[in-house]
Parts: C-alpha cells; sequence; structure tokens
C-alpha cells in the first residue's frame, strides 16, 4: 500500500482545501512533517483514518468536534495505490456536514477504484468501510497500531497481551484462512462424505436379493418361459390359417345379403326419380325466360317512380324560388342601416381608447407612489435594526477583550516545573508496571479457578455421556431382539402364503375341468338342435336321433364360475406379487442384522427368542386365508420399519455418547496441561510484582503507589487546563478579530442606509406630481361612467352591426343554393321520365317475343317456377346418385357370386372358428406375459447384482476419505494451527525487530518473545537478563516500539498480497537525547532501499535539518486563515 495523494478541507485548524502529494514527499525513503506545537500536524494523520474507516480516534465518538467551527462542511479524499504485477490505485472520498456546535453526519461518501477510467464500488458509508477493511484486511484498531501510529499508539503493540496480538497478527498476515474458515470446510466435507456413505448404504440394503445364484435362477426361469411361448406360437399360426379362410367365405355371404336388400329398394324408389326429372325440365325453362322476364318489371317500376319524382320537383322548385325573394329583401334593407350608424360609433372608440392609456398611466404612478413610501418604510426600519446591533457588538468585543485577559492570567497559574514533571513521571512509570503486574496476577488466578470449574463440568459431563451410552446398550439388545422376532413373524408369513397360494391353484384347476365340461355339453346340445329326421349325423352317421337331446333349448355358461376363475387368477396374481415383497423384506432384515452386529459387537451374544407358530389359514376357505395374510403383512410391514427406525436411532445415539466421552477426555488433558502452565507462570508474576514494589518503597520512600498515581494525575490535570486556556486563548483572537470587523461593517451599513433614504424620498415626491398632472387631464369623464364599460357597449354595437351583415348575407348565398339545386333536380327529373318511358317499350317487345313459344303468359309466373341453386344441384345430384347405385348394386352382385364359386358357410360353424382362436390368443399372451416377467425379473436382479458391487467399491473410498478427514479435524481442533502460525510469524517479526534494536542501542537491547506470546528485553550489556518491556524508560520504550513497528511493517503483506509500502510515526523523538537522534535518524535513512518509505512527525529542529524532505506544516491565523502545508527539498 502506497499513499499518493490526500486532500483536507475543514478538518480541525484546516480551513480552505490543503493538498499533500505524498510521491513527491516519498522518494528519498524518509520525510518529515514539522510544524510548531498545535499547527495541524497530527490532523493529516487523523484526516487519513478519517478517509479510510470514517473515524478519528482521538475524538470523542470518533466524530465529535472534528470540524472547524467556523466552517459548516468537511471533505477528505485520500488516493493510494497497491502494487503486485501491476499498480492498481484507489481513492476514498468522504464529505461531513454540520449537524449542531459539536456533531457532524455524512453528507457524501465514495469509495473509487482508478484504472483507464474512474469505477464507484460503494456509495454508501457503511458499504465503504466494508470495501476498505476487505481490501485492506486491517480494522482501524490494527492500521493505528501497525501502520499510522498517533499520539498515544505508538507503544500500543509492545505492551498488547498475548491473545490479543496473535489475533492481530491473524489479520495483518491474513491467517485466518487456516483457522475457522479451515475447521468449516473440513466440517462440511466431512458431514458431506457421512452423508454420501449413508446414502449408500441406504441404497445398497434397498437392493434386496442380489446375489449370483439368484441371477442364474432368474436366467433358467427365462429359457422354460421362452420353450412355452414357442409352442403356443405353433399352435397358434394353424389356427390363424383355418380362421382367415373361413373368414373370407362369412364375410362375403354377409355382403350378398347386403346388396340383394339394396336391390329391393332402388326398384321402390324409381317412380319417385320420374318425377323429379319432369320437374327439373320445367325449371330449366324458367331459368331461361328470367332475363327478360326480370328487365320487363323492372322497366315498369323505373317509369313508375321516374313519373313521381318529376312532380316532387316541379313543386320544391316553385317554393325555393319565394323563399330567395325573401331573403335578398331583408339583406338589403340592413345595409342601409348599417353605412347610417357605424362612423358614429367608430368615432367614439376613438376617444375612449386615449382616455383609457391616460387611466392605465395614472395607475402605474399611483402603484409606484405607493412601493417608494413602503421602500421608505423598509429603510428606515433596517436603520433602526442596524444600529442596535452595532450596539450589540460593541458591548460583545468589550466583554471578550476582558475575558482575554483573564484567561491569560490563569494560564501562568497552570505552569508545571521541568523536574517536578520528571519526578511525577518515574514514579507513575514504575507505579503503573506495579498495577499491570498485579492486574495480570489476578487475571491468571481467575483463569486457574476458571479452569478447575470446566475440569470439574467436563468430568460431570464425561461420566453422564458414559452412562447414557450403558443405558443405551440395554435399549439396543431389547430393539435388536424385537428385529429378530419380526424376521422370524416374516417367514411364518411366507411359508402360509405359499400354502394359500397352492390352494388357490389346485381350486383354479377345479374350475377350468368344470367350465371344459359345460362347454363340451353346449357343444354337443348345438349339434343336435341341427340334426334332421332321416338324414346321417356328421359325427356318427346315424339316421335315428333322440328328441329329448334338443329338449332343453339353448345351453348358457355357468356365471359364478367364471367369476370364480376370475378371483382365483387375480389372487395367484396378488400372491406373487406379494410373495417377491416379502421376500425381498426378509433379505433386507438379514442384511439389517448383520449391519446392526457390526456396529454393535456386544449383540452376537444374544439368542433370537422362541416365538409361538404364526396363526394357520389351512382350514379356511382360500379368499379369506389370502385376506388375512394380506391384513397380517400389512401389520409386519409396519413393525419393520418401527424396529428398523428405532435400532438406527439408538445406535446412532450409543455411537454418539461414546465419541463425545472420548472427546471431554481428550479436552481434560490438554486443560489439565494448561492449569499447570498458568500455575508457574503465576508464581513467577508474584515474585516479579515483589520486586517491583520493593525498588518503588526505596526510590520514593514513605509514598504509595495510590499517591503517585494521584500525583501523576494531578500533573495531568494541570497539563489539561493549560492546554485548554491555550486553546481558549487561541479561539478568542479570532472571536475579537471577527467582532471588530463586524463594528466597522455595521458602522458603513448605516451610512449607506441613510443615503438610500434619501433618494427614495425625492423620487416619490416626483411621483406625486406626475398623478396629479394624469387626474387633470381626464376630468370629469371618469366620475361619470367607467371608461372602461362604455369602450365594451361601443365595441359590442359595432361587433352587431358587423354579424347582423355577415348573417344575413349567408342566409342569401344559401337560399340561392337551395333555388339552383331545385332547379337541377326539376331538369334531371323530367329527362329521367323521357328514359325510363322508352326503356319500358323496349323491354315489353323483347318479353312477347320469347315467352310466346312456352306456357307463360305473364312475366311473374316465371318466378314461381325457378328451383333455387342449391335444390336444383340437389335434384341433379340425386337423380345421377339413383342411376350410379343401380349399376353399382349390379356389378357388387356379379362380383360377390363369382368369389364364392359355390362355397358356403353356417353360423356354427364361424362360431366355433372365432372360439378356437380367442382361445389361442389367450394362451399366447398368457404365455408372453409369462416370459417378459421372467425377462424383466432377470434385468432387476442384474442391475441390481451390478449396482451393489459398485456401491462396495465406492464405499470403501468414501470409508478411506472419512478417515482422512477425522485425522485433520483432529489436527486443526481449536485453532491451533492458527496460533502456532501467528506464534512463528511474531517470532520472525521478533527477530528482525532485535537486529534494528542492536543497531539503535549499540547491541545493548534484543527483544525476544516468552511462552506465552509476549514481549520481553534482553539486556546484553547486563550478561543477558531479561526483564518485562514495562520496566522500559521513555526513550527506550520509544526505540523498541520503533524497532518493532518497521519490523512489522516490512513484513505485512496487505490481504496476504499487497506490500506496504509506508509508515507513519507522531511522537517519541522528543524523549532522546542527541546522540539517539542521529542513531534513529541515521537508520531512517537507511530505509531507503527497503521499498519502504517512513514518515516522521515532530518538532524537534535537530530532526529537521537532518531530512532532504520536509513537509512544513503553517499553523492558523488569527485572521480566520486555516492551516496550510508546504513541501521542501534540500
Amino acid at each position: 500500500m502506497k499513499p499518493i495523494a490526500l486532500t483536507i478541507k475543514g478538518l480541525h485548524s484546516f480551513r480552505e482545501e490543503q493538498t499533500i502529494d505524498f510521491d513527491s514527499l516519498s522518494g528519498a525513503g524518509v520525510f518529515g512533517i514539522f510544524g510548531p506545537t498545535g499547527s495541524g500536524k497530527s490532523s493529516i494523520l487523523d484526516a487519513m483514518t478519517l478517509a479510510l474507516y470514517g473515524k478519528v480516534e482521538r475524538a470523542a465518538n470518533n466524530t465529535h468536534g472534528i470540524l472547524n467551527h467556523a466552517e459548516d462542511s468537511l471533505t477528505v479524499s485520500f488516493t493510494f495505490a497497491l502494487q503486485t504485477n501491476h499498480q492498481t490505485s484507489y481513492k476514498v472520498e468522504r464529505v461531513f456536514k454540520r449537524t449542531d456546535e459539536m456533531k457532524v453526519k455524512t453528507a457524501l461518501c465514495r469509495f473509487i477504484e482508478i484504472k483507464d477510467e474512474q469505477t464507484v464500488l460503494a456509495d454508501k458509508a457503511n458499504e465503504v468501510n466494508k470495501r476498505v477493511e476487505e481490501l485492506l484486511g486491517l480494522t482501524i484498531d490494527d492500521f493505528t497500531r501497525a501502520v499510522v501510529l498517533p499520539q498515544g499508539k505508538f507503544a500500543e503493540f509492545l505492551s498488547l497481551k498475548g491473545a490479543e496480538r496473535r489475533h492481530m497478527l491473524q489479520r495483518l498476515f491474513n491467517l485466518e484462512q487456516y483457522g475457522d474458515r479451515l475447521v468449516k470446510k473440513l466440517r462440511r466435507q466431512a458431514q458431506e462424505a457421512n452423508a454420501r456413505k449413508n446414502e449408500m448404504l441406504a441404497e445398497q440394503s434397498g437392493l434386496g436379493e442380489a446375489s449370483s445364484e439368484a441371477v442364474e435362477q432368474a436366467e433358467q426361469a427365462v429359457e422354460q418361459a421362452e420353450g412355452k411361448l414357442e409352442s403356443v406360437r405353433k399352435n397358434r399360426d394353424q389356427i390363424k390359417e383355418r380362421f382367415a379362410e373361413h373368414q373370407e367365405i362369412w364375410n362375403v355371404q354377409k355382403e350378398k345379403i347386403v346388396y340383394e336388400a339394396e336391390k329391393k329398394q332402388l326398384e321402390e324408389e324409381e317412380p319417385h326419380v320420374g318425377s323429379m326429372q319432369k320437374r327439373l325440365a320445367e325449371a330449366e325453362t324458367a331459368a331461361a325466360l328470367k332475363p327478360y322476364a326480370d328487365r320487363y318489371l323492372e322497366a315498369v317500376q323505373h317509369e313508375e317512380k321516374a313519373a313521381r319524382e318529376e312532380v316532387l320537383a316541379q313543386k320544391d322548385l316553385t317554393e325555393r324560388t319565394a323563399f330567395f325573394q325573401q331573403k335578398n329583401e331583408e339583406y338589403e334593407a340592413w345595409r342601409r342601416h348599417k353605412s347610417e350608424k357605424e362612423p358614429e360609433l367608430l368615432a367614439e372608440q376613438e376617444q375612449l381608447f386615449r382616455l383609457q392609456e391616460i387611466e392605465i398611466k395614472l395607475r402605474e404612478a399611483q402603484q409606484e407612489a405607493e412601493r417608494k413610501q413602503a421602500e421608505l418604510q423598509q429603510k428606515a426600519e433596517n436603520l433602526q435594526s442596524v444600529m442596535k446591533e452595532l450596539e450589540t457588538v460593541t458591548d460583545r468585543l468589550s466583554r471578550g477583550q476582558n475575558r482575554q485577559t483573564e484567561l491569560k492570567q490563569q494560564l501562568k497559574t497552570l505552569q508545571v516545573t521541568t523536574d517536578e514533571r520528571k519526578s511525577c513521571q518515574q514514579a507513575a512509570e514504575m507505579a503503573l508496571r506495579i498495577r499491570q503486574t498485579e492486574e495480570q496476577l489476578g487475571k491468571e488466578k481467575k483463569r486457574i479457578d476458571a479452569l478447575n470449574l470446566v475440569l470439574q463440568k467436563m468430568n460431570e459431563e464425561k461420566n453422564t455421556f458414559v452412562q447414557k451410552a450403558e443405558a443405551e446398550e440395554n435399549k439396543i439388545i431389547q430393539a435388536y431382539e424385537a428385529v429378530q422376532a419380526v424376521y422370524h413373524m416374516v417367514c411364518e408369513t411366507e411359508r402360509s402364503l405359499t400354502r394359500t397360494a397352492d390352494q388357490a391353484k389346485q381350486r383354479q384347476n377345479t374350475l377350468h375341468t368344470q367350465r371344459e365340461k359345460a362347454r363340451m355339453a353346449a357343444l354337443t346340445k348345438e349339434l343336435s338342435e341341427k340334426l334332421i329326421a332321416g338324414k346321417p349325423c356328421p359325427v356318427c352317421g346315424s339316421t335315428d336321433h333322440d328328441p329329448s337331446a334338443s329338449a332343453h333349448g339353448t345351453y348358457e355358461p355357468d356365471r359364478n364360475v367364471e367369476a370364480e376363475i376370475k378371483q382365483t387368477e387375480d389372487l395367484l396374481s396378488e400372491a406373487a406379487t406379494l410373495s417377491q415383497e416379502i421376500l425381498s423384506a426378509k433379505i433386507t432384515l438379514e442384511e439389517q442384522s448383520a449391519r446392526f452386529l457390526e456396529q454393535c459387537p456386544f449383540l452376537k451374544s444374544i439368542q433370537a427368542p422362541t416365538l409361538e407358530a404364526a396363526a394357520s389359514y389351512e382350514n379356511q376357505p382360500v379368499q379369506e386365508a389370502f385376506h388375512a395374510a394380506k391384513i397380517e403383512w400389512k401389520q409386519i410391514k409396519q413393525d419393520i420399519l418401527s424396529v428398523k427406525t428405532r435400532m438406527t436411532q439408538m445406535i446412532g445415539t450409543y455411537q454418539e455418547s461414546l465419541k463425545k466421552a472420548e472427546q471431554l477426555n481428550e479436552r481434560m488433558s490438554f486443560e489439565k496441561r494448561e492449569a499447570d502452565r498458568i500455575g508457574s507462570m503465576i508464581a513467577e508474576l508474584q515474585s516479579s510484582m515483589d520486586s517491583q514494589q520493593k525498588m518503588f518503597h526505596e526510590a520514593f520512600e514513605g509514598q504509595s503507589l495510590d499517591e503517585a498515581e494521584k500525583w501523576q494525575q494531578a500533573i495531568e490535570e494541570k497539563d489539561r487546563a493549560a492546554e485548554e486556556c491555550e486553546k481558549r486563548i487561541e479561539r478568542s483572537i479570532a472571536f475579537l478579530s471577527e467582532h471588530e470587523s463586524q463594528k466597522d461593517q455595521l458602522r458603513e451599513s448605516s451610512y449607506q442606509l441613510e443615503r438610500e433614504k434619501l433618494e427614495i424620498h425625492y423620487a416619490a415626491e416626483r411621483t406625486k406630481g406626475v398623478i396629479a398632472d394624469y387626474k387633470q387631464e381626464l376630468g370629469d369623464y371618469v366620475k361619470e361612467d367607467s371608461i372602461q364599460s362604455k369602450l365594451r357597449s361601443v365595441q359590442q354595437d359595432l361587433k352587431c352591426l358587423k354579424e347582423k351583415e355577415q348573417s344575413l348575407y349567408e342566409e342569401l348565398q344559401t337560399a340561392q343554393m337551395m333555388l339552383n339545386q331545385a332547379k337541377s333536380r326539376a331538369s334531371a327529373s323530367e329527362h329521367t321520365l323521357k328514359e325510363a318511358e322508352e326503356r319500358l317499350k323496349k323491354a315489353e317487345a323483347d318479353w312477347l317475343e320469347h315467352a310466346k313459344s312456352t306456357r307463360f303468359v305473364r312475366a311473374d309466373e316465371v318466378e314461381r317456377s325457378l328451383i333455387p341453386a342449391d335444390e336444383l344441384e340437389k335434384i341433379k345430384g340425386s337423380i345421377d346418385q339413383f342411376l350410379d347405385k343401380c349399376k353399382q348394386n349390379a356389378a357388387n352382385l356379379k362380383r360377390v357370386s363369382d368369389k364364392l364359386a359355390g362355397r358356403s358357410l353356417s353360423e356354427s360353424e364361424w362360431n366355433e372358428t372365432v372360439t378356437s382362436l380367442k382361445e389361442a390368443d389367450e394362451a399366447f399372451g398368457t404365455a408372453m406375459e409369462e416370459k417378459g416377467a421372467a425377462a424383466k425379473a432377470l434385468a432387476v436382479i442384474r442391475d441390481h447384482h451390478k449396482r451393489f458391487n459398485e456401491i462396495e467399491a465406492e464405499l470403501k473410498k468414501w470409508q478411506t476419505h472419512i478417515d482422512r478427514l477425522d485425522k485433520l479435524q483432529a489436527v486443526f481442533k481449536g485453532n491451533t494451527f492458527v496460533e502456532f502460525l501467528a506464534e512463528e510469524q511474531l517470532e520472525s517479526v521478533a527477530r528482525d525487530a532485535s537486529a534494528r534494536l542492536g543497531v539503535l542501542t549499540r547491541q545493548r537491547y534484543a527483544i525476544e518473545v516468552d511462552s506465552e506470546g509476549g514481549f520481553v528485553m534482553r539486556d546484553d550489556a547486563n550478561g543477558g537478563v531479561k526483564r518485562p518491556v514495562s520496566s522500559l524508560s521513555g526513550g527506550e520504550t520509544f526505540l523498541t516500539s520503533l524497532s518493532l513497528a518497521l519490523a512489522l511493517s516490512a513484513q505485512i503483506q496487505l490481504r496476504g498480497e499487497y506490500p506496504l509500502q509506508f509508515f507513519f510515526l507522531d511522537e517519541g523523538f522528543g524523549t532522546l537525547d542527541q546522540d539517539l537522534l542521529d542513531t534513529v535518524v541515521t537508520a531512517l535513512e537507511k530505509l531507503q532501499s527497503d521499498n519502504l518509505s517512513v514518515g516522521v512527525i515532530s518538532h524537534v529542529q535537530e530532526l529537521r535539518a537532518r531530512l532532504p524532505k520536509k513537509l512544513i506544516v503553517h499553523p492558523a491565523e488569527p485572521s480566520g486563515r486555516g492551516t496550510r502545508v508546504t513541501l521542501e527539498m534540500m
């Protein structure tokens, strides 16, 4: 991360917009930001954190009081770049508005990516904060501890506790990916793997019988079914050939009967067809005469209509001529009246227009006079307000000058001597170290007490899980016995169902035999009915026939037998399905029992209970026995589901209890080791605290720790009061200057208002004179009547004259047009009548000429003889159809006689052939179904066998994967791996910091990491003695913190990929003597080759003289000008 530019406006003492170009400053590796105390140097770092995170660390509530008192808005903009293979720039902009004296609110917030063009990535405060933290991987606390170190934050990383420091390092070095995220990923994969394993186990158990023996049995069943099918097919083919021959004869015989009936019907329809032919001929003659008759009738109607229209046209012409003469007389009379009246009205209108203009000017002058009077009143009120405000400002200025004198006197009483401050600081530091050690000792004692309570609770929890596992073991034994009992019931049900199926097959054979006997009896009766006395029997050849054989009429099959056969077939089909279902359930129970024995070895010693035999159905009818077996199987299926679910849940609970007990045992071992370590730490802390207390009492005899702290607090209170007093004096300077300026402005405003008031008075007097002149010119005319109303009256009279003339003219034109139209209609109707008469004569001659050779005398008779076109076509079609049918019937009768060729077939012979074919088809269908069922069963068993072997192989792979995931979860449990990485990173930072500290202290001090992740100092000048960092002096603390900060900044990779290329420091150089200051600056100057820029903020002049590039901060001025920045280079 490399800063490019920072823009500030309205923050603290910055009023005008100031921009800092970090590209120019950071070129030399190290640069300084210098300025007197209170000039606004630290505000530059505040602006950086405000732009990135929306917060100022040292401000109340992070934003209270940050806006300059003389401004209403605050703007910060920070541009920076992230460097990997290529550089990407980003800009954060924020604008705040004032809400009251202390508070501000966000008015604008944007996070922009800068490439070829700018792209806004976020435009809301929360979104911008989130995107900045995601991009940098640092919170504001991390940023102010490791990157930008404002006042009061420099030594904070050095004194952080072990756990808090590790968490900070995890964020700085992006170690979270090896902690919770990695553990969650492992846990999710383990859950998915176990779920997949359970799915495959469930699928495997649901496959049923899938052994190699089952495959062989299914293949044999298919071969048997194929042999039976081939035999049935040959028999059916022979019967089909005989059926085809008989079907042809039977169909031709039925066809001949139909054609003979059709011939008889055609002979009956022949007279009706003759009458239709006669009517058709008459209609055709009428159709030929129709055009001449239509023209004659139309001409008669046209001539009558033309005569009526000619009479009407002559009457309308007479009326239109009289109306035109009337309108012409009215128009000429009004024209004479208008020429007399119009000149008088126009003259009067012109006079009124001139008076109206004078009236308008009079009103405008009156309004202007009123405005001038109002302005004069307003100026007087403004002058009075300004004089009152001038008096207020003068009084406030006097009180402000008195208060400034009081503050200067108060400041003198709050100063503290250098010796007193130094002694107090030493006492406070030693007291603070003792308090910190005492506080840490108390925390560790609380930790070991809490740890003992946790161990006790964990032991109780472990015993609970062990007892729970023992209780579940007894429940599992009972449930396993229930599984065995259900398996025995399934076997008994299977045997009972087999016996019932055998009985049903026996009953089926009996019913088939009975039905065959009945069918033979029916055939015998049918044959006896067809025997003729004296003729030989077609079966035995005898001529003597027993008449009693056909005495009982036609035989009908027994419907009860047929229904029972259908019920038996349905029962056997359902029994086969149920038997397969029971076999599958039996195999599933065997597999589940084996899996339960594998999961719970203690079940191997359990013997299956001896149960009473299931109820037998041998003495019951087949239907009742089968119905009872179905009901019993339905209950058993519910029992299978119940015991399987209960057994699975119990085993899961049992294994989970054992696993949790084992996990608790491992955690207890770890916590006991942790308790031993904390006990050793408590002993060391107690010894260290005793030593520190002894040193304090030797250095400050008769003084307690509380008194040292109160002494320090008293000096701090004086310093805060003095600082507040200085700020108030500084604000008073601007306040007094501002009120002096206001006083001068108010005086000038009063003089200006006096001048403007006099000018308005003179203008108002001039306007009054103009008003008097206008009134004199109008005279008494206005009093008599309103000019406007009189003018409207004259204009209305002129308008009426013109409108009346125009109206009469338009009426005259309308009458002229109507007269012309009437003349045209009269002429046209006369011409039309002559044409109609001639047309009638010609049409009458044509009709008489063509009708003289027909029976038609009058023209209207033709229409009554016509037939509609669709009906005409229908009659023609009927006649043609009748003739075609006669021809077709004769041809069909000849064709069927030739096809029969003397052959014939009786109805009984035909029915016997149909029955034989039906029985053959049914036998073939049954054989096909048996073969299809066998083939389908074979395919299912083969698929199940193949899938069973595939699942077995996959289960071995998944179990290996699950074992590996369990080992990894054990390794990464409790964030131990992340803590290990953080400790390793901390060791690396400590080694780098020790090397830098050795250079700064001439190899006197080194930094090490203790067993708890805290820092300790190794004093190599005193034989390598180790002591806590809290015992360091102010200068030593600065050098140690600087070394750590430089080492940390050199190793930070933002989000694990962006190098940190800058570092800011805002305190500490005032605690160094001249030699140490030279050493520190020399070390900082060497950083130029490390691709790291360091910015130091100080007021020390010796440091300013050493650095080649400097940003000079000029303090705000009493005149109101804000802080300014300038760049200096050697």
